[in-house]
């Protein structure tokens, strides 16, 4: 079996506006490599910032040559502790070439996100002189027709097939990978989802295969199905690791290896649709539709038919989306308090399927409840989505006695037996003491609150009439003791008033950096000014900045989630005309084609000045009115 080298960068943070993550991984198809055999270098980039990474570069040793890169971009959606989450990346392949023998060194793999620059680890290589090298398998007695994996590595002739298979070198494939037709002559990608009906919350299984009847290939450039009406966990994320099969399909023996696994939970009730996944197929006896698109093929659009649970028999409590079979366990402590104090309640949720995120607690007077810390350990495997989640509360009990807290309870739905359960876990008594603080006595507070004499202090009674002797004069009397006291408060008012200014300023200075005219004004003019430096690296990622961004104001479209194939007609669909659409396109290839210093196309200035006019013409383009866009 071709063995893979995977490198994974360390997890890099950074802070853009709120703080973020970003993963890069480098991976290599194999660690040898004869002079003149290509292999490929993938790139896959994550991030948790609305920033997606962009501007990916490869950097290899001398003797290694480089064609690309290939890129597509790639979004996943989590549900973890109530809140969505969004991750957007960038997958990006590579074919490098050795055209000497040594050991080389590919990688660091470099991409951009916001205004950080992040970087892979790098791995190396050895390319040998030009011969024979084994990779697939290793020296194997047990197989007397092919020890050292040779009929891998030569062409499919007839009959060698089945001598290995007798051999026992081929395992017999599952029945899942059994397809009954084949969709076409040369390769297809079949998917199924399981099951077709369900109900909201219920797991449901999507598998995607493909299948090559020209021998074994590898899977490059691919996008993944859109799913935005379900909730996902990741099962197969990859083809690399996982087994090949050959099953006979039609009279004929086909390749055939498992793309993707996802279990994927429907939202809401209603024909929820599963997009198309593109692959591209390479290998020997594969024509390429283009360069490092391999043989592209596609899935087809799958649906599936969503329910709301029966309302007959729904208990009391339930909520919509919890679909599965769980149990409930709790632990409660200490179990002797003093009226007033808490005790830690944990309650865990454990099972398969969809894990509910709320319990249906106790309620009774003089037992607070506050909001619970969640934990969660939540594991895909090939059979069912299993984990577990625990409800942590701290619970205060006011009255003295022996508390008994109650039932905790979970109302769910199980779709293996068509009916609602109820699963239950008591939480027993607590013994609350009476409170050991002291109490204050009715005759202390009573002395306590006897008032003084108002007359003490005034001095004997006068005997005869006089002048009235002055009264002293106390600091409070005079005006500038209250000045005084009033400058502290007027002065924080004054200065939170000068705060909130700067801080106003500051926002509109930062709106506008941000608007898009100054954004296109800036990037052009990096461009002319990297150009004049004959610095033709910064000349392409200005222009491809200046572009999508006008792009984007003007005619409502994000360039860089299109694909550049259909970008000229998305472009004319909203509303560009179509020598624009052309001049758009010719900008953003040439700029690919500058940045890897490939020889056709449009110097650095020659194309500063079509992406000047670009510009300047999208500020006049018209965007389409509802009824064309749709």
């Amino acid at each position: 079996m071709k063995r893979h080298l995977a490198v994974a960068a360390a997890l890099l943070t950074f802070s853009v506006g709120a703080r973020a993550a970003t993963s890069v991984h480098l991976t290599v198809g194999q660690d040898h490599a004869a002079v003149g055999e290509s292999f490929q270098v993938e790139v896959s980039a994550l991030s948790d910032s609305d920033d997606n990474p962009t501007n990916a570069r490869l950097h290899v040793s001398p003797g290694l040559s480089v064609q690309g890169p290939n890129i597509s971009t790639s979004q996943q959606i989590s549900f973890t502790n109530g809140h969505f989450e969004r991750r957007r990346g960038i997958e990006v392949t590579w074919i490098v070439t050795g055209t000497k023998p040594g050991r080389f060194t590919v990688g660091p793999a470099t991409v951009d996100v916001g205004n950080a620059s992040l970087q892979s680890d790098a791995v190396t290589i050895e390319v040998v002189a030009g011969g024979f090298l084994q990779r697939n398998r290793g020296f194997d007695p047990s197989n007397p027709f092919d020890p050292f994996g040779l009929l891998r590595r030569m062409p499919n002739f007839p009959g060698l097939d089945d001598l290995e298979a007798q051999a026992g070198g081929r395992p017999s494939a599952p029945d899942e990978y059994t397809a009954a037709h084949a969709a076409d002559p040369m390769a297809f990608v079949r998917a199924t989802v399981t099951p077709t009906h369900a109900v909201v919350g219920q797991e449901v299984r999507l598998r995607i295969y493909a299948y090559g009847s020209r021998g074994p290939f590898d899977e490059i450039n691919s996008s993944e199905p859109s799913r935005a009406d379900f909730l996902s966990q990741v099962v197969v994320d990859s083809s690399y690791r996982q087994p090949r099969y050959v099953v006979p399909i039609d009279g004929t023996d086909w390749s055939v290896v498992k793309l993707r696994e996802v279990a994927i939970f429907p939202l809401h009730s209603g024909v929820l649709k599963v997009g198309s996944m593109k692959v591209g197929m390479r290998g020997p006896g594969y024509p390429e539709d283009g360069p490092l698109q391999g043989l592209v093929r596609y899935s087809p659009e799958l649906s599936v038919v969503v329910t709301d649970p029966p309302l007959a028999g729904r208990p009391p409590g339930y909520e919509l989306g919890d679909v599965g079979n769980f149990n409930l366990s709790a632990n409660v402590d200490p179990r002797r308090i003093d009226a007033g104090d808490a005790v830690s309640v944990k309650i865990r949720v454990e099972g398969s399927g969809n894990l509910p995120h709320t319990v249906k607690l106790p309620e009774q007077n003089g037992v607070d409840w506050p909001a619970p810390t969640t934990k969660e350990a939540i594991t895909p495997t090939s059979s069912a989505v299993t984990g577990w989640r625990d409800f942590n509360y701290v619970v205060r009990i006011e009255n003295p006695g022996n508390v008994d807290l109650g039932e905790v309870t979970l109302p769910f739905y199980d779709p293996a037996a068509a009916r609602y359960r109820v699963a239950r876990v008591r939480l027993g008594n607590v013994e609350v003491a009476p409170s050991q603080k002291a109490a204050v006595t009715p005759n202390a507070a009573a002395a306590a609150s006897a008032a003084k004499d108002p007359l003490d202090g005034l001095g004997p009674p006068r005997k005869q009439l006089g002048t009235m002797t002055a009264s002293e004069r106390h600091l409070t009397d005079t005006r500038s003791f209250w000045l005084l006291v009033a400058f502290g408060p007027l002065s924080v008012l004054g200065l939170r008033g000068v705060v909130e200014l700067s801080r106003r300023a500051r926002r509109r200075f930062e709106s506008r950096a941000r608007s898009t005219s100054t954004l296109v004004k800036k990037a052009l003019a990096e461009a002319r000014t990297a150009a004049s430096a004959k610095n033709v690296g910064p000349v392409a990622g200005a222009l491809e900045r200046a572009v999508y961004a006008s792009v984007e104001a003007r005619l409502g479209l994000k360039g860089r989630a299109t694909l550049r194939d259909r970008l000229r007609g998305e472009l004319v669909l909203r509303g560009a005309d179509d020598e624009l659409a052309k001049d758009i396109v010719t900008v953003l290839d040439d700029c690919d084609r500058l940045r890897f210093a490939e020889g056709t196309g449009l110097g650095p200035s020659e194309l500063v000045t079509l992406a000047t006019s670009v510009v300047a013409r999208l500020d006049r383009a018209r965007p389409p009115s509802r009824d064309r866009a749709a």
